[in-house]
């Protein structure tokens, strides 16, 4: 397809902006659909554009900032929360949240939601603008989150605030007593849970499912001396240590037998054998080792049946 100057310049200038490209008119929306058609450009939201280059370059979180970042551009009266806020602030890493986007409304008779744009009501919500983009407080933000979505995933929220340095928690606790909003209580369950050691949004999700079904707190990241190289250590993702046993839990990150960025010496054999490896050494150190993947964190019962098996403990409720 012959080239376009001007159009080459806008989605440049759309890149350096970390924006979408949008059609101001019905020719230029057309001039976009073609070359989409084309398969020079993929659609990144109804009437959003972007090279496809570029956009398969970037992340799958960033190619949501950008989506909200340009919608910010197109509606600037709108203040975004929930999850898609929380995205903002750096505070959900869970691609399963992606794809709502939620918006404040102030009033309280239902709004019609259409497509992907979800309406949440808040009283008086407190407004940042956080990389252009007007969004809820962090504190509103990891409280709407942490009250609206079930333990795993208000888990994640608040794991990630903690551990990106976001807050404390003493500032989150004296937040969430104040705010208004129902389901204060399953909020502040949540974060009496939560200690920003996890590693990532996946952990924590598995962090929260371990408690959701009753278990024993497991230790998290705690650190041994690698048995056979001293100068080394390992940690374990969750340490149970009860009736003088010592198990460990660990979450089976498929990601890194899939992208090659990850691999151990950059193949997928030294990977395998370095995971094989770090097993053997945790059942040098554990009575038991407990391996589990993401898929079994969600499904909450094959998990349960690999903890019972192990013979981890239940406590009495969250």
């Amino acid at each position: 397809m012959r080239r376009n100057d001007a159009l080459e310049t806008a989605l440049a200038e759309a890149e350096r902006k970390r924006h979408c490209l949008w059609g101001a008119t019905n020719t230029e929306q057309k001039l976009l659909a073609r070359r989409e058609r084309a398969g020079e450009l993929v659609k990144t939201y109804p009437r959003l554009y972007a090279r496809r280059a570029y956009w398969e370059s970037i992340s799958v979180f960033e190619r949501q900032r950008q989506v909200l970042r340009t919608l910010q551009q197109l509606h600037p009266q709108w203040v975004f929360c929930g999850m898609s806020a929380a995205l903002i602030h750096g505070i959900n890493d869970s691609k399963r949240h992606l794809n709502l986007i939620e918006i404040v409304t102030n009033e309280r008779s239902h709004i019609r939601d259409y497509g992907s744009v979800r309406h949440r009501y808040l009283r008086d919500p407190l407004i940042e603008t956080v990389d252009g983009v007007r969004v809820t407080s962090l504190a509103r933000t990891a409280f709407d989150c942490s009250r609206r979505h079930d333990f795993p995933d208000a888990m994640a929220v608040l794991e990630a605030t903690l551990r990106e340095g976001k807050a404390n928690k003493e500032f989150l606790s004296s937040r969430f007593m104040r705010l208004p909003g129902t389901r204060r209580r399953q909020a502040l369950a949540a974060l009496r849970f939560a200690e920003g050691r996890t590693e990532n949004g996946g952990e924590a999700y598995a962090y929260g499912g371990i408690l959701a079904l009753g278990y024993l707190k497991p230790l998290l990241q705690q650190s041994f001396n690698d048995p056979l190289d001293p100068s080394r250590t390992i940690r374990p993702d969750f340490l149970w240590r009860f009736d003088g046993k010592i198990i460990a839990g660990e979450l089976d990150g498929r990601l890194k037998y899939r992208d090659p960025a990850m691999y151990a010496n950059g193949t997928l054999p030294d990977t395998i054998i370095r995971e094989k490896e770090r097993e053997e050494r945790l059942r040098m150190i554990c009575d038991d080792v407990v391996r589990f993947s993401f898929r079994e964190v969600l499904d909450r019962v094959p998990l349960a049946a690999k903890l019972d098996a192990a013979g981890i403990p239940r406590r009495a409720g969250l």
